[in-house]
């Protein structure tokens, strides 16, 4: 029998400074973080992350950009630690007043 393996749907590309920020987040997240569950899914991410992107390097050979895949549970999990990371931020608005679809 033939198994097949789904690709991660999510793909994006960020440059060498906004990985380091990324991984940065994270690891401010995996020390301060209250929950285990969440501690644990921080470490999975990260570790996800630096086994599974793909550095790119620019003409002199340096990586420059970093292609990165996930599946959308770990995409969304991502999502949520870092807007959870930017707690300083205040809310200038009800963005959700400004839906389309109420």
């Amino acid at each position: 029998m033939i198994h097949q393996y789904k690709n991660p749907s999510v793909k994006f590309m960020v440059n060498k400074g906004n990985f380091n920020k990324l991984m940065t987040i994270l690891s401010y997240q995996e020390e301060n973080i209250v929950t285990e569950d969440w501690k644990e899914k921080v470490a999975e991410l990260k570790d996800l992350l630096l086994r599974y992107s793909i550095p790119r390097k620019d003409e002199d050979g340096d990586v420059s950009i970093i292609d990165i895949a996930l599946y959308p549970k770990e995409a969304s999990e991502l999502i949520v630690l870092l807007l959870s990371a930017f707690q300083i931020l205040e809310e200038d608005r009800d963005y959700t007043e400004l839906m389309k679809r109420k």
